[in-house]
């Protein structure tokens, strides 16, 4: 009665083994982590629930904060699948592979291998195995000897380490996951939007980051519907205060800046915010919005009334991409604004307000617009498994290379002494099929059989006893 258990543990082992061990598991796994992996990498990570909103349709937002993909890398069932295709790999490795692809050097009959041959010698066989052996040698052969049940048996290899390469591809594999792992464990990343002169400190870090300036180019596009202008390069001059960085640095687009700490900043955006004063009677007033930061849609909302004054968009030199198609670009920046009354425009068209020009608002309020203030949007990225990750894929694709563009090859001879002749016995094996090497084997039984004397019977003729398949 007590060994039931044990025997049903021991059955349930194995199961588990031969599951793990199946070569299917691993590949759906497999599928399934890089589907996992793809979504991580379509779907913009680690935003608020209202930009997916913003991002994406109503239905497919649903689905990724639903589903929780706003954090794929980072989550437990993404580093699950990798912890449970690691384990899926090393049983695959110790109880397939590695039996599989080194086979043991042991008697074992020829004829049971697709190439083998069998031809017949005079002399001794020891002189013969002799023979054989050098002349493998020569060929690049690494011989092993061992005598079996009186008969002399050679073992080769050639391009043994080749045998290693999905090994290689295996340990390739770990140190990737090796890298994810610690990008999981110790990084971070994330996002910060700077206005000139501010200051922000940077999430999980002792940084302070301050824009000091943001510069940009554009270029015109001539497109049907008129010119149009787009960003061909922009950059941020920035001032970096902390225990370990206290330096300037620029940021360019395409041109990520990295800290003495390893924390990469790129340059992923921009804007300009509307600047506008609001005074009444001539006494200039600090409401909200009036900061120099307007984004378009925003509204400053005049006390003691009913009227708002709506901020549209730049016009001109310092954003001309914000200047629709066909519209001539203004030879001074200016700002597109609505002046609503009881909800209601005052004028029939948005009213173009040059900068350093003023504006009457009704019931004594005057609007000036000054300068816009630039703002630059970078992202932040550190992840301490990155070189780990790119040493893995450098041995992935070494072991890829060693396993799939050179062949390996093993070759078994038993040298049996049989009355007054010695019977040879050769066969090959190789990790790649019997028909990569089918040629090559019979120019090695060729030359094999040109290097050790040649029987030939006393009496009437007998043909060599020999099969090759």
């Amino acid at each position: 009665m007590s060994a039931m258990p044990a025997n049903r543990t021991e059955s349930l082992r194995e199961e588990i083994l031969n599951l793990l061990s199946n070569v299917l598991f691993p590949v759906v796994v497999f599928l399934v982590w890089a589907a996992a992996t793809t979504v991580g990498t379509v779907v913009k990570q680690n935003l608020a629930s209202q930009q997916y909103y913003d991002e994406y349709p109503e239905a497919l937002a649903n689905v990724i904060l639903r589903l929780h993909l706003t954090n794929v890398f980072h989550s437990v069932p993404y580093i699950a699948l990798v912890v449970l295709l690691l384990t899926s790999m090393a049983v695959c490795t110790f109880r397939r592979v590695i039996p599989k692809r080194f086979p043991k050097d042991r008697a074992v009959p020829i004829r049971n291998f697709g190439l083998h041959q069998e031809f017949a010698t005079a002399g001794d066989a020891t002189d013969v195995a002799e023979h054989v052996k050098r002349y493998l040698q020569a060929r690049g052969f690494a011989l092993r000897s061992q005598s079996i049940d009186g008969a002399a048996w050679l073992f080769g290899d050639k391009q043994k380490w080749a045998r290693y390469g999905v090994l290689v591809a295996h340990l390739g594999f770990v140190v990737i996951t090796f890298g994810v792992f610690m990008g999981w464990l110790k990084g971070f990343s994330g996002q910060v939007l700077l206005f000139k002169n501010d200051t922000a400190q940077v999430a999980h870090t002792d940084l302070r980051l301050t824009l000091n300036t943001f510069q940009a180019q554009f270029i015109p596009v001539h497109t049907p519907a008129g010119v149009t202008y787009q960003a061909s390069k922009f950059q941020s001059n920035v001032s970096f205060a902390g225990s370990h960085d206290a330096a300037r640095a620029s940021i360019l687009v395409n041109h990520p800046f990295v800290t003495s700490d390893g924390i990469y900043f790129y340059q992923a955006s921009y804007t300009f915010g509307g600047n506008l004063h609001v005074s009444r009677n001539g006494k200039l007033l600090n409401l909200p919005g009036t900061d120099g930061r307007l984004s378009p849609q925003d509204a400053i909302f005049l006390p003691g009334t009913s009227r708002a004054i709506e901020y549209g968009t730049l016009l001109g030199p310092s954003d001309p991409s914000q200047t629709p198609a066909g519209v001539p670009l203004p030879a001074k920046d200016e700002y597109a604004l609505w002046i609503f009354h009881d909800n209601i425009p005052t004028t029939a068209k948005p009213i173009l307000l040059p900068v350093g020009s003023s504006v009457a608002a009704g019931d004594g309020y005057t609007i000036t617009a000054l300068p816009p203030t630039p703002a630059s949007g970078l992202t932040y990225r550190y992840d301490p498994g990155q070189y780990w990750v790119g040493l893995g894929c450098v041995i992935l694709v070494a072991g890829f290379v060693m396993a799939l563009f050179f062949m390996p090859i093993k070759l078994y001879v038993r040298v049996a002494p049989s009355n007054a002749r010695n019977a040879v016995e050769v066969a090959a094996t190789t990790t790649k099929g019997n028909t990569m090497y089918e040629d090559d084997f019979k120019a090695l039984l060729k030359g094999l059989r040109e290097a050790v004397p040649e029987w030939s019977p006393s009496g009437p003729h007998e043909d060599r006893v020999e099969a090759y398949a």
